[in-house]
């Protein structure tokens, strides 16, 4: 009878075991994959001088494709863009923006900077014919 209770506590052990190493192998899982998505979430390089000056004059292009009335065509270019390029887009254009700031900021972002240089050159334009 002893040698059954003994059999007993120690399949009852072994369960237990299998039990904690499950739950440690879940826990490196876990862990794994944490690693993994901080990993990919490392930020993006620094812009170069040459990216900077690429995305300053694709923001020029789409500014003068704007004000030219193609705004719809404009907005559906800048909604393609993925939320990392946007972002990148942004920054090399003077936008005050953040790695965790969503989308849909970043675009009302730019089109507000659209607006804001539109009335500067607007300003400036009945400026100068005030003053002639």
């Amino acid at each position: 009878m002893a040698e059954r209770d003994i059999g007993k506590e120690l399949d009852l052990m072994h369960e237990k075991l299998d039990r904690i190493l499950d739950l440690l192998q879940k826990r490196e899982g876990k862990a794994a994959a944490l690693k993994e998505r901080q990993r990919q979430k490392q930020k993006p390089p620094a812009l170069t001088e040459e990216e900077m000056h690429k995305l300053q004059d694709r923001f020029a292009s789409l500014y003068e494709r704007w004000l030219s009335g193609d705004e719809h065509a404009v907005q559906d270019e800048l909604e393609s863009l993925d939320a990392d390029e946007l972002r990148r887009f942004a920054d090399a254009n003077n936008l005050n923006v953040t790695s965790k700031m969503p989308k849909q900021k970043v675009l009302q972002l730019i089109g507000a900077r659209f607006r804001e240089k539109r009335q500067l050159h607007r300003g400036s334009s009945l400026r100068g014919k005030d003053s002639s």
